[in-house]
């Protein structure tokens, strides 16, 4: 195994280093020669004690370069001030030794080498949000919260702090709802056993165990027992009312905080009530009065009301209200990384988990790579996309395949990936980081069966790459690559540079790494079948697990694949926060971020974009509602208006409703046509009006100079009528499924309003394509395009998507025609002072109150995607986008009338669920 000659001492060595440049570094970090000078003399006064080999000790400074520099920032939220909660917990700081705390925090600096700078703001963090829960010295009290984070971006740590600090301040029982599956339950429970009860809940909860094992210190333990907290599920046990009375344990007979790791299951939770109910002391109300806290993670999954207002609520969410009804003094903290449908629920509905009282959204370290810098405009880490060919990989796995599809081989670019992750394997192993997970996912079939036969597949193909390395690879090269394997190897080597970003060539490779690298690889497929221990990371914490994980939803939330470096992902579907939940590619990739790919579909690429467009918008939404002092509730309502949110209503009213009427938010926002229907008449029809309404702008509107700064040097008017604006939208023809457009609430939306100096009008005349055959002809005038808007289409038979700027039709910015110099120079500092300085201004920044509404034109160059299904695509198409200004108070909307039969009919949703 990799792992057989570590040398003990470079861990020591790096402990060394770590806890002393932590300790004299605290407020700011070194600079890289101060890091480098404090390194180096540590290294020389332990040269007997702890010796290393000049190549280890670069690998020990690169590890540790990696964590010391890292910052965070805290959160920010918004609150209800009129609900009656007041701050507690600074006055009554010094009341409290925060042992649980201190001792967690320990852990994070010496043990996962936190620098105190990350720590310390974990600890501001963690102080906002408990403050903003409820007083466990309080006589009565239910607050509900939301904790919004990114995917991957270490949630579960923020709770956890939060954990630590409410059992230092009185929270007598802590209850984690920890998904729907029992694979993540263990992992949470595992985590909590080493970074807040100390010890291994197994062995605790087992009576025949002896009682020096019992007590075993883990993790947290080490660094102080004086006090306890009891946990009542183990990691190879969900809730068990027997195992507690064999033990005989009750929160009434444990002096110490309590704490409970259980799934979102109804048999489950509903034994913990009625075991609740019998085992303690209830007050006339039937409640028990001590404190809770009930943290929700995941709580956009299973715990909201999907069901009819009206009817009985849907048995999870059920669950959850009656186990903090069970309480006089209860706090519900959900967490999620996609809070769409939690913000969904109805914030007039008391008895419901609507996060009334507040909504807290972290912010993520600097390492972290997500959703921004994979997907958002100008990311720094978008190289790690690789588009499917979708052609290609249906012949194997149809989108609408059923669970019976009999897989007998892997389309060739799934191979490609997986050879492409065994050589990233080889790479991490001459970078020193021998002893670290690493994980492939392929995720192409919610189907376990289907899943099962991908995973056979892989283990008959790994073992004869095994076979060929380790017969063949310490030959000469030009002997080895006569076996196909290892030539198909070298070509992939080739093919992605890796002799860059490994700093040594192929022969280096393959003669002394690679076969070590692959011959502990296994093939696991995660599923409901595999059970829980597919992914066994805690068995390989001394060799690193190193697996190819096949699955599909059991691998998409909440479950951490440590170490992941290649994901093969297919998915048919346009939820937001199942789309988002998917992405267990975001992350931390320590030494390790120039060797992470995603192989996905371009049209699951668009989706991503749109995704991080509207998941910023959210949180900027936070930020900007906070300076406004408004409240939880206020938000809620402006995001369910927020254009893009149906996409998450639908899904909720899909199984019930027909048509579902939704206020959609138009001031302040950018509203395009990137999706467009796939039949040819109505494209024809599209391009008829948009150049009618061109001809016709020669006595709508004032042409202004191209020359004038707020053209920017394209076809600009202004004062142009509402009431053309307004039939144009009603004639224009777009994809029912891009929701945050439509043309006949638009349309009506238009008409209804005056603007007192009409609309702008922009034709954009800049671009990266050819010019427009003829031009366009504005009365008598012909207005030649010389440079089209050049973009990747990606068709079907039902749709085109303008797929080129991340499902956008203009190029970021677009928004700045028609303000001066001067208003956009203001306009960029007014988002930067109201977003904490963020630098990434959209474009929704520009539309600032007082400016006119403007519509954008725009010609397309389609460049089709080689992975179309439908080759029939005019060169030119095109497309609008209408830009409302923010209003001088409030939020203005357009009601759209969705038909979900209709929808249905031109896409249709892909089912969440993994077959069981």
């Amino acid at each position: 195994m990799p792992n057989m000659n570590v040398n003990p001492s470079v861990e020591q060595l790096e402990n060394v280093i770590s806890a002393y440049i932590n300790a004299i570094y605290r407020d700011v970090p070194p600079t890289e020669e101060e890091f480098k000078e404090k390194a180096d003399l540590l290294r020389s006064s332990n040269t007997v004690m702890m010796p290393v080999t000049d190549q280890e000790y670069d690998e020990i400074l690169r590890r540790l370069k990696q964590t010391l520099v890292i910052q965070m920032d805290i959160g920010t939220y918004i609150t209800d001030r009129n609900n009656g909660h007041q701050s507690w917990l600074p006055a009554k700081r010094a009341d409290f030794d925060f042992f649980f705390w201190d001792r967690y925090k320990k852990y994070l600096e010496e043990v996962k080498h936190w620098n105190p700078r990350v720590t310390a703001n974990l600890g501001k963090v963690s102080d906002e949000i408990l403050d903003l829960c409820g007083d466990p010295s309080e006589k009565r009290f239910l607050i509900k919260g939301l904790v919004l984070g990114d995917v991957q971006s270490g949630k579960t740590a923020n709770y956890t702090a939060i954990c630590n600090k409410a059992a230092d301040t009185g929270y007598r029982i802590i209850i984690i709802l920890a998904g729907m599956q029992e694979n993540l339950r263990e992992q949470t429970q595992e985590r909590l056993d080493a970074e807040f009860t100390g010890r291994k809940s197994e062995y605790y909860l087992d009576p025949k165990a002896e009682q020096g094992i019992k007590n075993t210190p883990v993790g947290v333990g080490r660094y102080g027992h004086a006090k306890k907290i009891v946990a009542f599920t183990s990691v190879t046990k969900d809730f068990d009312s027997g195992v507690l009375r064999s033990n005989n344990l009750g929160i009434e007979n444990v002096n110490c905080p309590v704490v409970l790791v259980i799934k979102k299951n109804k048999r489950i939770l509903n034994n913990l009530i009625k075991w609740l109910e019998s085992n303690n002391t209830l007050n006339a109300a039937g409640q028990i009065e001590l404190p809770l806290l009930l943290i929700d993670d995941e709580a956009d999954n299973a715990s909201v009301n999907t069901r009819d207002p009206e009817s009985s609520p849907a048995a999870i969410n059920d669950c959850v209200r009656r186990l903090l009804g069970r309480f006089s003094k209860a706090t519900y903290l959900g967490i999620t990384a996609t809070p769409f449908a939690n913000i969904f629920i109805d914030p007039g509905k008391d008895d419901d988990l609507f996060p009334a009282d507040f909504i807290y959204a972290l912010s993520a370290p600097t390492n972290y790579i997500g959703a921004d810098r994979i997907f958002g405009d100008g990311g720094d880490f978008s190289a790690m996309l690789q588009p499917i060919n979708t052609l290609s990989l249906e012949r194997f796995f149809p989108p609408k395949h059923k669970k019976d599809l009999v897989v007998n081989k892997l389309n060739d670019e799934l191979i490609e990936a997986a050879n492409y992750f065994l050589l990233v394997n080889a790479i991490r192993d001459l970078r020193g980081d021998t002893v670290d997970h690493r994980s492939m996912m392929v995720h192409i079939s919610r189907f376990t069966n289907v899943q099962n036969q991908i995973a056979d597949l892989f283990q008959i193909w790994l073992d004869q790459i095994r076979s060929d390395l380790r017969n063949y690879s310490t030959l000469a090269p030009a002997k080895a690559e006569k076996i196909k394997n290892i030539a198909t190897l070298h070509t992939v080597w080739d093919k992605y540079n890796l002799h860059i970003v490994a700093g040594v060539d192929w022969e280096v490779i393959l003669r002394t790494y690679l076969y070590r690298a692959v011959a502990p690889i296994e093939v696991r497929a995660v599923n409901m079948k595999t059970g829980a221990s597919s992914l066994d990371y805690s068995n390989h914490r001394k060799d690193g697990l190193r697996v190819i994980a096949v699955g599909g939803n059991s691998l998409s939330r909440g479950l951490t694949l440590e170490g992941l470096c290649v994901s093969y992902f297919y998915r048919n579907t346009q939820m937001y926060d199942t789309l988002l939940q998917m992405g267990r590619w975001f992350g931390y990739r320590p030494n390790y971020d120039d060797l992470v790919k995603i192989w996905m579909s371009q049209d699951a690429i668009d989706w991503y974009s749109q995704i991080t467009r509207a998941t910023n918008e959210l949180k900027n939404e936070i930020i900007a509602m906070r300076n406004a002092h408004q409240t939880p509730r206020e938000f809620g309502l402006k995001v369910r208006q927020d254009p893009g949110s149906l996409i998450v209503t639908a899904r909720n009213k899909m199984r019930t409703a027909t048509s579902i009427t939704c206020p959609i938010s138009v001031s302040g926002h950018l509203l395009e046509t990137p999706r467009l229907k796939a039949a040819l008449p109505v494209l024809v029809e599209n391009e008829t009006v948009f150049k009618d309404f061109v001809m016709n702008l020669a006595t709508q509107g004032d042409r202004v100079s191209s020359d004038d700064e707020r053209a920017k040097g394209h076809y600009f008017w202004q004062h142009v009528s509402a009431e053309s604006i307004s039939q144009l939208l009603l004639s224009f023809e777009t994809h029912p499924w891009h929701l945050s457009f439509n043309g006949r609430a638009l349309s009506e939306y238009v008409e209804k309003h005056e603007w007192e100096n009409g609309w702008d009008v922009v034709l954009i005349n800049s671009g990266e394509g050819a010019a427009y055959p003829g031009g366009l002809f504005c009365g008598d005038e012909n207005l030649v395009i010389a440079n089209t808007e050049r973009r990747i289409i990606k068709a079907d038979s039902k749709m085109i998507s303008v797929s080129g700027t991340k499902v956008r039709v203009g190029a970021g910015g677009c928004t700045r025609i028609g303000l001066t110099a001067k208003e956009i120079e203001k306009a960029k500092n007014d988002f930067k002072a109201d977003h904490d300085g963020k630098n990434n201004v959209p474009d929704s920044a520009y539309l600032i109150k007082g400016r006119n509404p403007i519509l954008m034109l725009h010609v397309i160059q389609t460049v089709l995607d080689p992975a179309s299904s439908n080759k029939e695509v005019p060169q030119f198409l095109f497309a609008l986008g209408v830009g409302f200004p923010k209003m001088a108070q409030g939020t203005e909307t357009a009601n759209y009338m969705v038909n979900l039969v209709e929808l249905s009919n031109w896409m249709d949703p892909d089912e969440e669920d993994d077959e069981e």
